[in-house]
């Protein structure tokens, strides 16, 4: 079984065994059954075409079913064929129907709490809920009508007009981009901005997109020899990170800026990411280039952007990443795509205020790494205005 599939196992065995929040350690019990996982599919699918109004393609919804069922048999030992990416496919719309790893929409910044796959989730959600609502309104798209999507990744409001996003994001949205000596080169394109709705069928208020003024600052590069050699612009070395500031817009508000964990945090002593910790992240998954399969693009043709919330658990906190010898990597399993660049990873313990990480990568084997904050705090207070 290679590692695809063992993190698959992994998760669906640890959701059969007793919760959707206990994959993080382990998960050595039985899989669900065959039958069981694809009528949850199955159900959820038609549910999405009955919110969204369109019907699920169904050439792709019988490869997608077909993928589930051989993908199970093998992470189950029952058939010993290879993995190919209709049984990849097949199992992350398995995690995501059936409640393990969901991705749920954001209406009126909370979650869509009539998806069937909200059940396992909505009570830990619903205890923070205020808290939640707060990290909704304040993530954003970032726009750029350049692109084929419109949109190049997730943005998110760390102080008064100002928001966080990946460096890699801020390359897409501007020309000749590059960080020299940890300083930003480069010019905006036309008509950039973060669009904090995004809401699936328009929901939520209106009059929350603001355009990008400047770019305050990014951080820093790392080392070339230290980049990786299979993933585009993932190097553990480098922060990548860039802090945009917003131009006002008359008769509109900036969103709220989100809490942010902190390493000279005197109560957390720069710990709170740690190994097991329930999170979400909120976000706007769907841009094609991306390692994990997007279900929902192939189900639902021509439907992507809209904001997104997905939970799951820190399957590493700081100093547990191999090669991460800044300590400012952390790793999570909750379901991101392309397009989820740049998304706060939120603690859904204690208050599910802070915000411990930003999503910067993800890898075939559903591994998904993020920036800590915390470790980052440092850098983050040479380039955030009053941090």
């Amino acid at each position: 079984m290679d590692d695809a599939g063992a993190s698959y196992r992994r998760l669906l065995s640890a959701r059969a065994d007793g919760g959707p929040f206990e994959a993080a350690g382990g998960g050595n019990g039985d899989l669900p059954d065959t039958d069981v996982a694809v009528a949850s599919l199955i159900d959820g699918v038609r549910y999405l075409e009955e919110r969204l109004g369109k019907y699920a393609e169904p050439e792709v919804l019988a490869e997608l079913v077909g993928g589930a069922e051989h993908g199970l048999r093998v992470i189950s030992g029952k058939d010993d064929g290879a993995f190919d990416r209709h049984d990849l496919a097949g199992l992350e719309a398995v995690v995501h129907s059936d409640g393990t790893r969901p991705v749920f929409f954001v209406e009126d910044d909370f979650i869509d709490v009539l998806n069937p796959a909200a059940a396992t989730h909505a009570a830990a959600l619903s205890r923070v809920s205020a808290a939640v609502r707060a990290a909704c309104s304040a993530v954003g798209r970032v726009v750029d009508p350049s692109s084929a999507l419109g949109f190049r990744g997730t943005a998110w409001a760390i102080g008064d007009g100002i928001v966080a996003t990946n460096f890699h994001v801020l390359k897409a949205i501007a020309v000749g981009a590059a960080r020299p000596d940890g300083r930003f080169v480069g010019e905006l394109k036309p008509d950039v901005a973060v669009d904090f709705g995004g809401e699936v069928g328009g929901s939520g208020p209106d009059g929350r997109r603001f355009p990008v003024h400047r770019v305050l600052g990014v951080g820093s590069e790392g080392a070339p020899e230290r980049a990786s050699t299979t993933l585009e612009d993932v190097n553990f070395d480098g922060l990548d990170l860039a802090i945009l500031e917003l131009e006002p817009v008359d008769g509109q508000d900036f969103p709220a800026p989100v809490a942010v964990a902190r390493g000279d945090d005197p109560a957390t002593h720069g710990a709170l990411a740690s190994k097991g910790r329930s999170v979400y992240v909120v976000g706007f998954p769907g841009n094609p280039k991306s390692t994990t399969a997007d279900v929902f693009g192939r189900l639902f043709a021509g439907v992507a952007g809209v904001k997104r919330l997905a939970p799951g658990t820190l399957a590493a906190g700081r100093g547990d990443v191999p090669g991460d010898d800044r300590r400012w990597v952390i790793a999570h399993d909750a379901s991101t795509l392309g397009g989820s660049s740049g998304s706060p990873v939120i603690d859904l313990e204690t208050d599910g205020r802070a915000v411990l990480g930003a999503h910067f990568a993800g890898a075939p084997d559903r591994t998904n790494w993020a920036h800590s904050l915390e470790g980052a705090s440092d850098e983050l207070a040479e380039i955030v205005p009053g941090w």
